[in-house]
């Protein structure tokens, strides 16, 4: 006895699958079944009446063989040689071939062992997917009529059986035709199906690949709070860092914030939502499900609200670039004729009048250029850095803003190396120096000027012992435009941060400090 033959992890043969193979052995089990079935009855029938004189013995021969023949046909289709389409046509000739010697030892089981090749001839053409189904029929038609002319010339059968003979060869071709009829249409159904298995799955990837990539985070909870699924970054967005299992951890679990606010939300709104990591806005896409599941959009507001920030003034440092000669031109002239007027001025109040038209045209000139600065921000020059060279830098921008040495205390480390834009560096220590110096109580040792190493990151840190700054205003510091001296330009701090990320470095404000404290981290070299 044989079961059937797993879908092993061989190479199948070119054209057929692993499911052609099994479909094969499940049919030779039914042959191994009918060859035990009719070894049996030659047992217990073989001396009755049912078979002439020592028919019944050749009988029992032609089932034993068939037996044996089934069981050789186990070893090829577990070892897959020779080739699909010839094991099923010899399983079909064997069926064909013992049938017809089976017929031929009793008058009485002729008609009724026919009705066998009926079923070889159907799972022929089921197994085998339609082909040769027609040439199994006649094959087996010819056999049949070459057996029943055989009996009629050897006297044991009359003239008169033709007919019922000929009704079972036309069943042989309606069986055929008919299964491979069927079969035809189950492939066509099957490769459809595995084509929308593909698309399904080319479909879901690209699903799975948006979702990772979305700069958005994606929740996806039950109406009873259970989530389903949670993209990296709404992990990363609720500063969650413990495993999540699908279908099992609950929204409140992961954050609690979220699973509040997630039961007040409606289509259309869209609440914010503050955590450790960002300020969110969250909205809620319904799913229509019989669960009441729905979609949580996390977005980062913080992000948005700098590509908005960052698109604003690349437009406008297009625009200066522009127009940066036109406006230059003229400011020049403006300067030149205002140096002019004070030299020839004795009055006071012309003085003053001169005097304010020199500071606005050198306001407007700084405001083209730090907004020209910003559109060369991605032109790097990377240079090195020491102890030295750090000391000289802030020793020049001092003397340039005619700022006492007292006042500023520098402490750095003599092993002190890193790698920055000399430009960039300057124009950044530059703006927090002057804001420093700007709010200071301006004695000697208001500026605090720090270096240190931790690991291979370094961080630069000016503080002063002004009055601070006032919580309101943190959370705007390094918004473009945003001042609180009506003499500045608003671009100081946005310039030096995006100068910052430039060079692959952060610039930030420290809160908690006694004054105002801005920290540049920065990466180290050896």
């Amino acid at each position: 006895m044989s079961a059937p033959a797993a879908a092993l992890p061989r190479p199948a043969t070119q054209g057929y699958y692993a499911s052609h193979w099994r479909s094969l052995d499940y049919f030779n089990l039914y042959r191994l079944t009918l060859a035990v079935a009719l070894v049996f009855s030659g047992l217990l029938f073989g001396e009755s009446e049912l078979f002439r004189a020592g028919a019944g013995e050749r009988f029992q021969g032609f089932a034993y063989a068939y037996l044996v023949i089934a069981a050789l046909f186990v070893l090829g289709i577990r070892a897959r040689w020779p080739g699909f389409q010839i094991q099923l046509t010899a399983h079909i000739i064997a069926d064909i071939l013992i049938v017809t010697l089976l017929m031929t030892t009793s008058e009485r089981l002729a008609g009724g062992m026919g009705l066998l090749l009926v079923i070889s001839i159907a799972s022929g053409g089921l197994v085998g997917s339609g082909r040769m189904t027609l040439l199994y029929a006649a094959m087996a038609s010819i056999a049949l009529l070459l057996q029943h002319g055989f009996s009629i010339l050897g006297g044991s059968q009359g003239m008169d059986n033709f007919f019922q003979i000929g009704l079972l060869c036309a069943g042989y071709f309606a069986i055929g035709w008919l299964a491979h009829a069927l079969t035809q249409r189950a492939l066509r159904s099957e490769t459809l199906a595995q084509k929308q298995a593909e698309e399904l799955a080319l479909l879901n990837r690209i699903n799975a690949l948006a979702i990772e990539n979305s700069p958005d985070g994606l929740l996806a909870v039950r109406g009873d709070g259970i989530v389903r699924h949670a993209s990296p970054r709404a992990l990363a967005l609720l500063g969650v860092t413990l495993p999540l299992k699908p279908g099992i951890t609950r929204l409140d679990a992961i954050s609690p914030e979220l699973a509040r606010l997630s039961q007040q939300l409606s289509p259309g709104s869209a609440p914010t939502l503050a955590t450790p990591a960002a300020l969110l806005r969250v909205r809620c896409i319904p799913l229509a499900t019989p669960d009441d599941s729905r979609v949580l959009v996390l977005e980062d507001q913080s992000q948005a609200e700098q590509a908005a920030q960052r698109l604003k003034l690349a437009a406008l440092g297009r625009l200066t670039a522009n127009i940066a000669h036109e406006i230059r031109n003229p400011l020049s002239a403006i300067s030149h004729a205002s140096q002019l007027l004070r030299e020839d001025v004795h009055d006071a109040a012309q003085a003053r009048l001169t005097e304010i038209i020199e500071n606005n045209t050198r306001r407007l000139d700084r405001l083209v250029e730090e907004v020209l600065t910003l559109n060369r921000r991605d032109r790097l020059n990377p240079a090195a850095f020491d102890a030295p060279a750090v000391a000289a830098l802030i020793n020049e921008l001092r003397q340039t803003e005619e700022i006492p040495v007292d006042a500023v205390i520098v402490s750095m480390p003599d092993s002190l190396h890193f790698q920055f834009d000399p430009d960039h560096l300057r124009q950044i220590v530059w703006n927090l120096l002057r804001n420093a110096w700007r709010y200071c109580s301006k004695q000697a040792g208001s500026i605090q000027l720090r270096l240190q190493t931790q690991g291979d990151s370094v961080q630069l840190e000016i503080q002063d012992d002004g009055p601070g700054l006032s919580p309101e205003h943190q959370g705007k510091l390094f918004e473009p435009f945003f001042t609180t001296d009506a003499q500045g330009t608003g671009l100081g701090l946005f310039l030096a941060r995006e100068l910052a990320e430039a060079n692959h470095a952060a610039l930030a404000f420290v809160p908690g400090a006694s004054g105002a404290r801005f920290r540049l981290s920065l990466r180290g070299s050896e």
